[in-house]
């Protein structure tokens, strides 16, 4: 089976250098390539002159223009187009038009929102020429939303497939400044403080945890965007001597982010949305016990290693972290090496390409 990945937004970067700030894509492309035994080609738009380059066995094609990537395309013809996102209706009509007799289009949801009405209506055109779409939390209403609004039609077939894999280096991590967090268990919170990531409740629910479950806890909020740093740390305060079990921390870089999830024992996410949700699965894939709302990516993450608490539950998150702590290591890394791989993403696209394919005859 041929396979054309497309990577629709114009990057004016180098080739190679563009290639290595999307590990995303460029390990899906691989896992594709090498275990699902596919023919695999990326699409992409640059500002800068056309390229052709070859990285682990798949072809990446730059083009300047969207005519001259749907003509790429057309031109290798595929029997499926995997098209990243959902907000390029413009080359999505285009791409439907030159090869939709012949290929299979999918589109990956990648945390996009309907949109304002002009959206809506141009999805509506479309998804005449969409076969399947794929979403982290497919089975758990992540495209309820679209379908809803009728950007996608209430018989359209939705999968579920995983947004990435870690793109963190595989292995135990050697830092010459390894991270030590205080904590038994050291709870992570990773995220920007914001309204919808809700940190507020992340530190309340701390506050009972510590209360009734365990003891000798700390959090350690690793923290980008600080609009709500002024509340967070009222909240903190407000604990009384139990604050000096809360931290806050600057964020680090991506390159660090192993040694982080290496050091502590358990991540808890207050999130009330998520497109995906990739340092969830990092932390899982390092080992740390989740402990999450139930929004629908995050049910599709965690699967059974444990359960979920609704946005905004303090008290059944205090409950969670109490029942993380008492989690296997061996649970947890028996969940990562079956369903969080970049194996286990290549055999749920594959299913996917099989079943769109085989429902066009």
């Amino acid at each position: 089976m041929r396979v054309a990945i497309v990577m629709p937004p114009a990057t004016s970067a180098d080739p190679e250098q563009t290639l290595d700030g999307w590990p995303s894509v460029v390990l899906q492309a691989k896992a594709l390539s090498e275990h699902a035994d596919l023919d695999v080609m990326v699409a992409c738009r640059t500002t800068l002159a056309p390229a052709v380059v070859q990285r682990d066995g798949v072809t990446y094609r730059f083009t300047r223009t969207d005519s001259a990537l749907v003509r790429e395309v057309a031109q290798w013809s595929p029997d499926v187009v995997h098209v990243h996102g959902f907000g390029f209706t413009r080359l999505n009509l285009r791409l439907g038009r030159a090869v939709h007799r012949t290929a299979a289009i999918v589109l990956q949801h990648h945390g996009e929102t309907p949109g304002h009405r002009r959206t809506v209506l141009a999805h509506r055109i479309v998804r005449r020429s969409v076969d399947g779409y794929l979403f982290t939390g497919a089975l758990f209403g992540q495209a309820q939303p679209f379908i809803d609004r009728r950007m996608i039609s209430e018989t359209a077939t939705c999968f579920e497939v995983l947004e990435a894999a870690s793109t963190l280096p595989s292995g135990r991590v050697s830092s010459l400044a390894p991270v030590h967090l205080a904590g038994s268990p050291a709870v992570l919170w990773v995220g920007r403080l914001i309204d919808s990531k809700d940190p507020l409740a992340a530190v309340a629910a701390f506050a009972q945890a510590v209360a009734s479950e365990v003891p000798n806890a700390h959090l350690h909020l690793l923290a980008t965007d600080r609009s709500l740093e002024p509340q967070v740390r009222a909240a903190i305060s407000a604990l009384g001597d139990l604050g000096a079990h809360v931290h806050i921390h600057d964020p680090v870089s991506a390159s660090e982010m192993a040694s982080w999830y290496q050091a502590a024992d358990i991540v808890l996410s207050t999130s009330w949305r998520e497109g995906s949700g990739y340092s969830l699965i990092e932390a899982i894939t390092e080992g740390c016990v989740p402990v999450v709302t139930g929004i629908p990516s995050h049910r599709s993450i965690v699967g059974e290693l444990i359960g979920t608490f609704a946005p905004g539950d303090a008290t059944a998150a205090a409950r969670l972290i109490g029942i993380a702590s008492r989690t296997r290591s061996e649970l947890v890394a028996k969940h990562a090496n079956q369903t969080l791989t970049w194996q286990a993403v290549a055999q749920q696209l594959e299913q996917a390409y099989q079943s769109v394919v085989y429902s066009r005859g």
